[in-house]
């Protein structure tokens, strides 16, 4: 895509890898460090992961998963090419962590979504997607956002951050999964640290957000000259999960805004 080509020398990675805003705003807010262990829970084809390895510095330990086995071939080709040699590549559906793999300091989930902010370069989106489809597709990412959150270390000396995006434009896919999760696990919205994009709805038609959620990130084709897509930066604060109760009002509307906090268990 057009973009960037990212040159990595500095860090023993000597090539180049073309790449859109879309794929490099999530890393540069993901902020790895050398040394840490970082899970790129759905990386191919790998650029991202490749990014992400050159500001380790190829140190620590990079797992770079990808639910799709023959996806897996292109992001090891990838990262082989570009001379990555602190990643471990891996197949495994995203639930499956932190059952296989956890205490991350970081975790980036760019998360599998359906594909509103590319537009331009794939119109049949627009026929595609229904509106059934679309909440099928926040309901899988909703899993998946706490799976990632439940990998992450919060007592990390560096980390304990996670970064959820997508290349979607659409509220089921972005606001709506991160105001789900801040009710069911322990982490707070912070900072991207990226100073471009649209602040995240706190309401928008019949939905209404936690107000942190204007920390999150939209960015544009028509206004930021780049692919439609969403940020938010997580941090871990305990594995802490919360239980909402539905409370139903008088109107009949169901609010989910009683916690019950229960410990994690394992």
């Amino acid at each position: 895509s057009s973009g960037i080509h990212a040159e990595y020398g500095s860090s023993g990675i000597n090539a180049e890898y073309g790449q859109g805003a879309s794929s490099f705003v999530p890393v540069m807010a993901l902020d790895a460090k050398p040394g840490e262990r970082v899970l790129d829970m759905c990386a191919a084809p790998g650029g991202k992961s490749a990014y992400i390895a050159a500001l380790m510095k190829n140190t620590g330990m990079l797992v770079s998963n990808d639910a799709s086995k023959d996806r897996t071939k292109a992001l090891s080709a990838n990262l082989h090419r570009l001379g990555v040699h602190n990643a471990v590549v891996c197949n495994y559906d995203g639930l499956a962590f932190p059952k296989v793999m956890g205490s991350f300091d970081r975790v980036l989930l760019d998360a599998p979504c359906s594909g509103t902010g590319v537009v331009s370069k794939d119109a049949s989106v627009k026929q595609s997607k229904d509106e059934d489809e679309i909440l099928k597709i926040a309901e899988a990412q909703k899993r998946l956002l706490l799976a990632a959150i439940d990998s992450c270390d919060h007592t990390s000396k560096t980390g304990g951050v996670i970064v959820y995006s997508t290349c979607s434009v659409m509220v089921q896919e972005n606001e709506w999964v991160v105001d789900y999760a801040l009710k069911r696990r322990n982490v707070k919205l912070v900072p991207l640290g990226v100073d471009i994009g649209k602040d995240g709805f706190t309401r928008i038609n019949k939905y209404r957000f936690d107000p942190s959620v204007a920390l999150t990130k939209r960015y544009y084709p028509h206004t930021h000259n780049m692919d439609g897509f969403f940020v938010a930066k997580f941090q871990k604060l305990s594995n802490t999960i919360k239980t909402p109760k539905e409370v139903f009002h008088s109107d009949g509307e169901s609010d989910e805004d009683m916690m019950v906090e229960e410990e994690e268990g394992n």
